[in-house]
């Protein structure tokens, strides 16, 4: 069975490729046959037989035939202009008195051709037009053109035009449907793209929240265990224990995220999402680091939505980073106000380090305050930062949250 689908599809795109090359060369070759096929018929006919009016073939009756049958050079490309040159070579032949022959054939196709490559209204008007010259030419009693012809020439331009118009409409809905499945590829494709950058600006907010808050960590115990190492064994070994806890659990989050950049399945070895119950933890690693942490929560405690909790979790941890980082202060504030519409987060410090932290936060220096606002912002929510009365620095979040769950 996949043998013969397999040598179908061949077959059809072997039929397809051999179209295309061929299409250029098919009117021209069916203008040439035409025209030879008009001609002969035009001086081979007994003429005299069919209509004693009939004049025999001349010089202007051929030169007629013969441009009526190269007019279908343009069926496709110019097709009111095909078959209005056919038409006019068809009058100049009938006029005059000579025998149409197979032009009179030939003139639904070239009908036909004009239905299908053209407009719809240039495909009525062609069939209209033709029509009202065959009523003409009978009132002219023109020879060879009986009633009986007549009416049944005016079935056959009715069914040309009907079959072209037919085809017509059918290659505009193909058209149409291939035009809305490309916009649908494309809007596809831009939707994946965004969300590839969304998820890339995701992982590295993580990474950057991680790393920057654990380094920071690592540093100021790093530095305080260099000092104290000769005179206070005890705390070097204490800042030591905090380096490789801060440490350890750095490495478990990155190696995660690295996971999600490769697509693997990180699997039950993947740390927790971080949420507000995780702060007790956050504030006891600033204190042994040497930052005096008062965490105050105001109404009532309940689960949010797991977003929200992991946003209000980094607005705190970044915050009290850039304290640790640049303020030089040894005491903070963080404040957690549950709402009935969400979260608001607060953290404050009185050190000295607003101006730097500013710029941080808008330059293109430092990520964490950017990163901060472009979470609070996916989450429809606000952020604020920046000094206060020129020395502290505040970090206010406001995160909305419609749907609670009861803790």
């Amino acid at each position: 069975m996949r043998g013969h689908v397999a040598e179908r599809s061949y077959d059809v795109g072997t039929w397809a490729t051999l179209s295309r090359r061929l299409s250029p060369y098919l009117d021209v070759t069916l203008a040439l046959v035409a025209t030879v096929m008009s001609v002969l018929s035009l001086v081979s006919t007994d003429v005299a037989a069919i209509d004693p009016r009939l004049e025999p073939p001349d010089p202007v009756a051929v030169i007629a035939t013969a441009i009526a049958g190269l007019s279908l050079v343009w069926r496709r490309s110019r097709p009111v202009a095909s078959f209005s040159v056919f038409t006019a070579g068809c009058l100049v032949v009938t006029l005059t008195d000579h025998y149409i022959g197979l032009l009179s054939v030939v003139l639904l196709f070239s009908l036909y051709s004009l239905a299908a490559h053209g407009r719809r209204r240039q495909g009525v008007i062609g069939l209209v037009a033709s029509i009202v010259v065959f009523n003409v030419l009978a009132l002219l009693d023109v020879p060879d053109l009986r009633t009986s012809d007549l009416l049944q020439a005016f079935a056959l331009l009715v069914v040309a035009w009907a079959v072209g118009d037919a085809i017509r409409s059918r290659r505009a809905h193909q058209t149409e449907r291939l035009l809305v499945a490309e916009r649908d590829a494309a809007a596809a494709r831009d939707q994946a793209a965004r969300a590839v950058v969304e998820e890339r600006l995701r992982i590295a907010r993580e990474l950057h929240d991680v790393v920057a808050h654990s380094m920071s960590l690592i540093a100021v115990q790093a530095g305080v265990g260099g000092h104290v190492i000769r005179t206070d064994v005890d705390a070097a070994e204490r800042a030591l224990d905090v380096i490789a806890e801060t440490s350890r659990k750095a490495l478990a989050q990155t190696r995660s995220m690295l996971g999600l950049l490769r697509d693997q399945d990180t699997g039950p070895t993947a740390p927790p999402v971080q949420s507000l119950g995780d702060l007790g933890l956050l504030v006891a690693d600033l204190r042994d680091a040497g930052v005096e942490v008062a965490l105050k929560i105001e109404g009532t405690q309940r689960l949010l939505e797991p977003t929200v909790e992991l946003t209000a979790y980094r607005v705190v941890q970044e915050s009290l980073t850039n304290v640790l980082k640049h303020s030089g202060s040894t005491q903070a504030e963080v404040g957690v106000d549950y709402r009935d519409d969400g979260v608001d987060i607060e953290v404050s410090d009185d050190g000295s380090g607003g101006r730097v932290r500013v710029g941080v936060g808008t330059g293109s220096g430092g990520h964490g305050l950017v990163g901060l606002r472009e979470r609070t912002r996916l989450l429809g929510g606000d952020l604020e930062y920046g000094p206060v009365d020129g020395r502290g620095f505040r970090v206010f979040a406001h995160l909305p949250c419609s749907s609670l769950e009861a803790s």
